[in-house]
């Protein structure tokens, strides 16, 4: 039996972020396009972890909102105990576990560097409203006040193993999917997209196609009278997930 260090799984939700280079690979983003548009585009990272991408955006012009629960915490140097001891915890199940990712993988060191621009960001962007405190599947944000809401690394990955994701007893299932769904639609106006749709293929052989979630809630969307699809990424992180799920209305 395989110890625990062997295995990519979490007993919790990683605070962990990446820069504004692997979100356009994420969700396939046209920066000039966002840039050009009239009126600016609103853009909600949600939950955004201590990714770089809202401070990046800001520099470059765009209209980014991150939103994540430990945006409740004041203190940007508490922030930073959590993010170098979850950057270590993911940096050692990375090395152990590298076959269950893409050669071009970005290095934890790479995007460590990205969290420190989230910590110089910290305070005087939560004070300018661009960290925003809140928890799926109830946003402090009223309906449709965001063109685009991104949400990377929180939604199907850390759904229980055994549906596909890498959580251990993980209190995010079917119920609370459709629920962060909803949410994220409703304070949408145009347009979500989500990635990736799946955790690691594990060591402990639960190497499904697709996530158990994935098509029953994507019938739902349709059903609703949301248009649904997925489309292939240029992100290549986790192995066989290629694709993000694109919702509009």
């Amino acid at each position: 039996m395989q110890g625990d260090r062997e295995q990519f799984h979490f007993g919790r939700v990683a605070f962990f972020g990446r820069a504004i280079e692997e979100y356009v690979s994420m969700f396939n983003l046209n920066v000039p396009a966002l840039l050009n548009a009239n009126p600016p585009v609103a853009i909600l990272d949600c939950p955004a972890g201590p990714a770089a991408f809202a401070r990046q955006g800001a520099d470059i012009g765009l209209r980014i909102i991150a939103c994540d629960p430990m945006f409740a915490e004041e203190d940007a140097e508490k922030l930073r105990w959590v993010v170098d001891t979850d950057a270590q915890s993911v940096a050692k199940k990375t090395v152990a576990n590298r076959q269950l990712f893409h050669p071009e993988l970005t290095p934890v060191r790479v995007r460590r560097r990205a969290m420190e621009i989230f910590l110089g960001d910290y305070s005087s962007g939560r004070s300018a409203g661009r960290y925003v405190a809140g928890q799926l599947p109830y946003l402090p944000f009223e309906d449709k006040t965001f063109d685009l809401v991104l949400s990377a690394n929180f939604l199907f990955i850390y759904s229980n193993i055994e549906s596909g994701g890498m959580m251990e007893n993980s209190p995010f299932d079917l119920a609370f999917h459709r629920k962060a769904l909803a949410e994220l639609i409703r304070v949408s106006r145009d347009e979500v997209r989500i990635y990736p749709l799946r955790g690691p293929r594990t060591p402990a052989g639960h190497n499904l196609e697709k996530h158990d979630y994935l098509e029953p809630l994507m019938q739902e969307l349709a059903a609703a009278g949301h248009r649904v699809e997925l489309q292939s990424v240029e992100q290549r992180d986790i192995l066989g997930a290629e694709s993000m799920l694109v919702i509009s209305f």
